[in-house]
């Protein structure tokens, strides 16, 4: 019995040990896991670097060989791969790939690669993948949107013949130095923009082993995983989005985003997107905000707002092989209310020209005489070629550009307005290309991309030109379009592109509509970055943006 009495205030207090240690295992354990949830609330705090740009037409492609010519294109290719040289937003020339680009005859160009330039597998970039691009894209069995029919050894539409398999032009010095060779002299303008600037690159060491007809629907051109650009392939999504995520292995300085999102959506959404933050800039020429939405956007707390100078403008393709006589195309051009459509729907901020020449470029006809508004003049012109009224024009519209679709609205009112029976017929962009590609179209409008090399605002009326919409065919036009192309001599550059405009304006095989001053808009948090007429994403990788 006493035994039992001594015992009970033992175990009391052997009890009470094991709940104290068990309450400081407890507290223990607790310390550990706020510990634990604190590194974890840490590490999250390292946020990723993001900046998504907002555009209303969709890429159609990935393909650095071939953009199709598609504005939309031509962000994420960037991004994705670099060129020897880039651009700035003063048309200045600034090495990228190449360490020199020099001639002394301007016939044969050297260019030397920078000495750590690699693709984002680590795999160096070297000659052997600019001569292996070079005879894939050129030859006859490939699509490419290369212009280079310059060159020695290619034919006037750029391309290898038939069964011949080297570019007698191209030589490969070494590893890091190859030689270009031109047919003639020609202006280093020529050679900077068409070759150093608009041609990117394929990696021989993936691609080696591809078959030529087979190059189009390869899956890399799907997901383009090695390249040499400042961002990588993350996802895309066709109509919806792209997504790329930094290159560590660039060769240049690593990029400070993280992660770029390139958003497709309508222009009222990219407005209100913008004003949320879900959407940091526009894009220059696929991401337009329209202007009839200035005072809007102006008034949003969050963004800064600015204008860039008259940009490359709307333009009308006519299928002139539907529309052969030039006085009917003439006569829409005098039926087109371009005044109003500058006033009232672009406030103002806006150029009527006729050419597809900003007024700001140095290659600029100042002395052309703008078609006036004369309905009159127009339906006159219509009677004198005996126009049959009774048929239909039909006219494909882009969508997507509220601006640009609003004009083509009054386009066809002031057709309508002259006797034309028109029919509408909108898609959007990657389709429509498709159908002008095929000649659906007797009238199309859509804005070309804006070039330093005035030639290249003229392939597309070349006789031959296998990619253009207009099917144009004018002996004069080809003679002064390969002189112009050929001839050094600025002043006398001058001479043959001022004529060769005159010859285009009298022919009227495209016209433009308006030319507008495009609204730049970018969110406050971003520090470094800015959508550009040219030049956008030349030093990308020193983008930056503030971080919360």
């Amino acid at each position: 019995m006493r035994k039992s009495v001594w015992l009970q205030p033992f175990i009391l207090l052997m009890i009470l040990l094991l709940l104290l240690s068990a309450c400081s295992k407890s507290e223990s354990a607790d310390v550990g896991a706020q510990n634990k949830t604190s590194n974890d609330r840490a590490s999250e705090t390292i946020v990723k670097k993001t900046i998504t740009i907002g555009i209303v037409n969709a890429p159609v492609t990935l393909n650095q060989i071939n953009t199709q010519d598609n504005s939309a294109s031509l962000a994420p290719i960037s991004l994705l791969n670099d060129s020897l040289l880039d651009v700035t937003d003063t048309a200045q020339f600034i090495p990228k790939l190449a360490e020199s680009i020099k001639t002394k005859d301007k016939q044969t160009y050297r260019i030397t690669l920078k000495p750590n330039a690699k693709w984002n597998d680590g795999t160096p970039f070297t000659t052997a993948d600019v001569a292996f691009t070079l005879k894939l894209a050129l030859n006859p069995k490939v699509d490419t949107s290369f212009k280079l029919s310059f060159i020695e050894g290619l034919n006037e539409i750029g391309k290898l013949e038939e069964k011949t398999a080297d570019i007698s032009g191209l030589k490969i010095i070494d590893s890091s130095t190859f030689e270009i060779k031109a047919k003639t002299p020609i202006d280093p303008l020529v050679f900077n923009e068409r070759f150093g600037v608009k041609v990117n690159y394929l990696p021989a060491h993936i691609l080696k082993n591809v078959d030529p007809e087979q190059l189009s629907t390869h899956e890399y051109f799907q997901k383009p995983t090695v390249t040499i650009g400042p961002y990588r392939f993350t996802s895309y999504q066709k109509g919806q989005y792209v997504e790329l995520s930094k290159n560590e292995n660039y060769y240049l300085d690593a990029p400070k985003i993280d992660r770029i999102f390139i958003k497709v959506l309508p222009a009222p959404n990219l407005v209100a997107q913008l004003q949320t933050g879900e959407i940091q800039m526009n894009s220059l020429p696929v991401g337009l905000v329209p202007i009839t939405e200035y005072d809007k956007v102006k008034s949003f707390e969050n963004v800064n707002v600015t204008s860039a100078p008259a940009s490359e403008p709307a333009e009308l393709f006519f299928n002139t092989e539907k529309l052969p006589d030039k006085k009917v195309r003439q006569a829409i051009a005098y039926a087109l209310n371009r005044p109003l459509i500058v006033n009232q729907l672009l406030k103002g901020q806006a150029e009527i020209i006729d050419g597809g020449i900003p007024s700001s470029h140095p290659y600029f006809n100042k002395s052309i005489k703008p078609y006036d508004f004369n309905p009159e003049k127009a339906k006159q012109l219509l009677q004198e070629t005996g126009w049959d009224f009774k048929r239909t024009l039909t006219f494909l519209i882009p969508v997507g550009n509220k601006v640009r679709e609003q004009a083509a609205d009054i386009v066809v009112q002031n057709l309508e307005a002259i006797g034309l029976n028109i029919d509408v017929q909108k898609f959007d962009f990657p389709t429509l290309i498709d159908k002008v590609e095929k000649g659906e179209h007797d009238i199309t409008i859509f804005t070309r991309d804006y070039y330093i090399e005035p030639s290249l605002y003229f392939t597309t009326y070349r006789s031959k030109d296998p990619d253009s919409v207009i099917r144009y065919h004018h002996p004069l036009v080809d003679e002064l379009i390969q002189k112009g192309e050929q001839e050094i001599d600025e002043t006398k550059r001058h001479e043959i592109y001022n004529r060769l405009q005159e010859v285009l304006h009298d022919e009227v095989p495209t016209l433009a509509v308006y030319s507008e001053k495009r609204l730049q808009v970018v969110s406050k948090a971003v520090l470094t970055g800015k959508p550009l007429n040219l030049g956008t994403f030349n030093q990308v990788n020193q983008w930056d943006v503030v971080t919360k």
